[in-house]
């Protein structure tokens, strides 16, 4: 079961995420809608940034627990990693280049939503998409990206794992406790824990 460093605790919701628009990167409506029922994991990606390594392990998640009603939705943003540098400098040039780039590096074929506002941006008409809004208000900020945001079956339900987990960068530089295998088991836990409804 779950670690007890670093444990994201359950919150609960008013009313349902799957209620909230969001389409997908190909123009689809309401992809968040088709997910009722299933519990969802919800993950702000990039092109290739420190936390991309993160794609193959989730795709691997996704193919474990998809038969059993889970699902994955990559969430392209430029929020905390606007520029990438020398080979893959045009990786997040675009949410189309990063769904390309996560495909041809990483051999991976998650499903991407529209580009999204994370941090909200007045000054630059950027506005905060109202599920960043909703998952955020009154929490922690979203520290970067692949924030790993598991939704259960009713979209009521929801467990926050950090951006850094399933790597261990962050361990190894003394800034998590928990190395990446530990992270796995705490997120196989929820995703299970999710499937159940037992909570």
């Amino acid at each position: 079961m779950f670690k007890e460093n670093e444990l994201p605790s359950l919150e609960r919701f008013e009313s349902s995420v799957y209620d909230i628009s969001l389409s997908s990167l190909d123009g689809e409506a309401n992809v968040l809608n088709k997910n009722k029922g299933k519990v969802t994991m919800i993950v702000n990606v990039t092109g290739e940034c420190a936390n991309s390594a993160q794609y193959t392990i989730i795709e691997d998640l996704y193919n474990e627990y998809k038969d059993l009603g889970f699902e994955v939705l990559a969430v392209p943003s430029t929020d905390f990693c606007e520029d990438a540098y020398g080979a893959f400098k045009e990786s997040n040039a675009s949410p189309v280049n990063m769904r390309d780039h996560m495909k041809e590096l990483y051999n991976t074929d998650l499903p991407f939503s529209e580009l999204v506002g994370i941090i909200p941006k007045p000054k630059a008409g950027i506005q905060q998409h109202a599920f960043y809004k909703l998952v955020q208000d009154g929490k922690d900020p979203i520290q970067g990206n692949f924030e790993k945001i598991l939704i259960g079956r009713d979209g009521k339900k929801m467990f926050r794992f950090c951006n850094s987990d399933l790597l261990d960068l962050a361990f190894n530089a003394g800034e998590r406790k928990t190395d990446s295998k530990q992270a796995l088991v705490n997120i196989k836990a929820a995703i299970e824990v999710l499937l159940d409804d037992t909570i």
